[in-house]
C-alpha cells in the first residue's frame, strides 16, 4: 500500500502541468498510466510529496501522418498503438512491440510516453524506437527540444529529461518500402517484462539490417549489422552477428530470471531468430 500522503494535481492542460512540474521540481512525479508510477508508490521505491496527473489534458493522445513521418502523442494508450491503421501501415514493428506490453488492462491504460520516460531497460518500446531512428519532443515552460532516442536513453532508467521536462511526442520514420521487421521477447509469464528482447529491421537485398536489443544491460542497446550481410543471409554472416551481438551484450545483468550468461546466450538466440524472422517478411 501507499503509506505516504502526497498532493494530488490534475492540471487541464499542457502549460499548467509544465508549471506545476516546474514548481514542485524533485517532490513531484508525472501520472500517465500509472503502470510504472503506482508501482513504485506501493512498493515505496518512491514517494512524491506531489503527483501530477495528465490524464485530462487534451491532445497529447493522437496517431497522425505527416510526410515521413508518424507523430505520436505521448498520452496514446499501448492498444491504440497496436491496433491504428497507420502505425501497422508504415511501422508495424511498433505495433507488434505494442502487443506484447503487459496484459490487456496494462495496454489500455499504460502509455507510450510514460513507458519512454520510464526507461526500464526490458521494456518494449527502447529497442525499437533505437533501431527506428525515432525522435522525441521535450517539452518545459522554456521551450521545448527534439532528442533522438539513440541520445535519449542514458542508462538504468535514466534518460535525457532534465528538471521540469515532459515528453509530449514521438516521431517515427515510417520504415522503407518493402522492409520486413520483427519483435521477438523471451518471458516467462505471459505479460511480465521481457528476459531478454530482439527488434530487428532488414531492408530490401539486405541495404540495412539493425537490430535492436532489450535485458542485456542497463540499457536498450542499437547493433548495427549491415556489413556482415552484403552477400545475404549465409551462417558466415550470422555467426559474424552473433559476436557483434555478443560484445554489445557484454554488460548483461543477472537476476531471478536468469543469471548474466544466460542473457547474453539468449541474446544471440533471438537477435538471430529476429532478422530471420524480419528477411522472410521483406517483400
Amino acid at each position: 500500500m501507499i503509506s505516504k500522503e502526497y498532493r494530488f494535481e490534475a492540471p487541464r492542460e499542457l502549460g499548467e502541468a509544465l508549471s506545476l512540474l516546474e514548481k514542485y521540481g524533485d517532490d513531484a512525479k508525472v501520472l500517465a498510466g500509472g503502470m510504472s508510477l503506482v508501482p513504485t508508490m506501493t512498493l515505496g521505491l518512491v514517494q512524491p510529496d506531489v503527483v501530477i496527473s495528465l490524464n485530462h489534458i487534451p491532445n497529447l493522445d493522437y496517431v497522425r501522418e505527416e510526410g515521413n513521418l508518424l507523430k505520436i502523442g505521448a498520452l496514446t494508450r499501448h492498444d491504440t498503438v497496436r491496433k491504428n491503421a497507420l502505425v501497422q501501415r508504415h511501422c508495424p514493428l511498433l505495433a507488434e512491440a505494442a502487443a506484447f506490453i503487459g496484459d490487456v488492462q496494462v495496454r489500455h491504460r499504460g502509455s507510450i510516453g510514460g513507458s519512454i520516460a520510464h526507461a526500464d531497460p526490458a521494456a518494449g518500446y527502447p529497442p525499437v524506437m533505437l533501431i527506428l531512428g525515432a525522435q522525441f519532443r521535450l517539452q518545459r515552460t522554456k521551450g521545448d527540444r527534439t532528442v533522438p532516442a539513440a541520445a535519449f536513453f542514458k542508462d538504468l532508467m535514466q534518460t535525457a529529461l532534465e528538471p521540469g521536462e515532459l515528453v509530449t511526442e514521438i516521431a517515427v520514420p515510417k520504415l522503407p518500402a518493402g522492409a520486413g521487421s520483427a519483435y521477438l521477447r523471451l518471458h516467462r509469464v505471459e505479460g511480465n517484462f521481457a528476459i531478454v528482447a530482439a527488434a530487428a529491421v532488414v531492408e530490401k537485398g539486405f541495404k540495412s539490417v539493425r537490430l535492436g536489443l532489450a535485458g542485456v544491460g542497463p540499457k536498450a542497446v542499437l547493433v548495427d549489422v549491415t556489413a556482415r550481410f552484403k552477400g545475404g543471409l549465409t551462417d558466415a554472416a550470422l555467426k559474424a552477428m552473433r559476436g557483434d551481438v555478443a560484445e554489445a551484450s557484454a554488460d548483461a545483468y543477472g537476476d531471478l530470471n536468469g543469471d548474466a550468461e544466460y542473457r547474453r546466450a539468449m541474446a544471440e538466440v533471438y537477435a538471430e531468430r529476429g532478422v530471420r524472422t524480419a528477411a522472410s517478411r521483406v517483400s
